[in-house]
């Protein structure tokens, strides 16, 4: 994976496109920060039984991430709860 800035990117471009059609990635960043990736283009989309294999991955995801984020308040699972108790985060 080459990591190009934007100015880069542009006085290169078709280099860049060259290598992502050899399989290689290109992220391009401004200011240090990520903004777009490159990458070769798929022949055919995903089939149904990769989509939903995709569909089950992102669910999982999600659901350990809600799993880790706990209240901020100990205790207290919602904004409801803490404005009823008249307490202002």
């Amino acid at each position: 994976m080459q990591t190009v800035p934007v100015h880069q990117a542009k006085d290169r471009f078709s280099a860049l496109l060259q290598a992502v059609e050899e399989g290689e990635e290109i992220v391009i960043t401004r200011h240090g920060k990520k903004i777009a990736r490159i990458v070769r283009e798929t022949e055919a989309p995903p089939d149904e039984a990769e989509r939903e294999r995709i569909r089950r991955e992102a669910i999982a995801e999600l659901e350990a991430f809600r799993a880790k984020v706990k209240p901020a308040v100990p205790g207290y699972s919602d904004w409801k709860t803490l404005r009823d108790l008249g307490r202002k985060y």
